[in-house]
């Protein structure tokens, strides 16, 4: 083969890859052009999603109670063991029982006074501390254990650590029911959600206490907050409004008594 046959047969080549080349990037650029439309178009939707967080859409939680878990007066007064102040569940994880701490707690903090304990029957102590309290005391009862993995049959250390509130025999309620009063919370407080960006919410808790008239006093807040001071300021503007009446508190005796209660507001799982 000359020299001529073969400098023809690469330049015919090097063209044919030219333009299988230029076909190539031509058919790239209209899929991109095509793929660039459609991202235009998904953020046209996109756009439309994202600031439609819908805020009644959150999975929102509106609670009232009274502060820790309740336990009545009369409870307290019959309790001999632990287990009057664990449910079943917490029972059944119960193998080998190691200690027991009963600690009163003021204003949010763990006190000095307190009574420890090494099996599931309460001391002499225990007892004298929680038969002395008040009503209203908060305390919490740290209940150290040994349970078995269910997958290993392994014993493994756990704790309990229950806060609780000593609360009378009749607790201050709203005459229109709890139902109601949460559906007042939720009514007039839509429009303050919409200064909430995202998930990005945290729980607040506000107090006030139902005097032994009926009425609603001494709002205040803690140090929890939402993050957004408006509706931390709003929600206290709803409590010292809240209409309709309330049934006092009454203690042992049927006597009325002022009660301190806890609205609670935040993302259903963080609170």
């Amino acid at each position: 083969m000359n020299k001529t046959s073969i400098f023809i047969r690469t330049t015919r080549a090097f063209l044919i890859i030219l333009a299988f080349s230029l076909v190539s990037c031509s058919k790239t650029i209209r899929t991109d052009d095509v793929n660039s439309s459609n991202s235009n178009d998904l953020a046209l939707v996109d756009s439309s999603i994202k600031p439609n967080t819908n805020k009644n859409s959150m999975d929102l939680y509106f609670g009232i109670d009274s502060r820790g878990a309740a336990i009545k007066k009369t409870d307290i007064d019959k309790a001999t063991t632990i287990y009057a102040f664990l449910n079943e569940e917490e029972r059944q994880q119960i193998v080998y029982l190691n200690a027991v701490e009963i600690i009163i707690i003021k204003n949010g903090r763990r006190t000095d006074v307190r009574s420890y304990g090494e099996s599931d029957q309460l001391t002499d102590s225990q007892l004298k501390l929680l038969r002395s309290a008040e009503l209203f005391t908060q305390f919490s009862i740290r209940t150290d254990f040994k349970t078995k993995n269910t997958k290993t049959g392994k014993l493994e250390e756990r704790f309990f650590n229950r806060h609780l509130t000593i609360v009378p025999e009749k607790q201050a309620t709203y005459i229109n029911g709890k139902k109601a009063l949460i559906t007042y919370f939720k009514d007039n407080s839509k429009e303050d959600m919409n200064v909430i960006k995202g998930n990005n919410l945290g729980a607040v808790m506000l107090y006030f206490t139902i005097t032994r008239n009926g009425t609603v006093s001494n709002v205040y807040q803690e140090l929890m907050t939402t993050g957004y001071p408006s509706i931390d300021e709003k929600f206290i503007e709803i409590i010292k409004s809240i209409p309709g009446q309330w049934a006092a508190a009454e203690n042992a005796k049927g006597a009325p008594i002022d009660q301190e209660l806890v609205f609670t507001f935040g993302l259903r799982d963080d609170c």
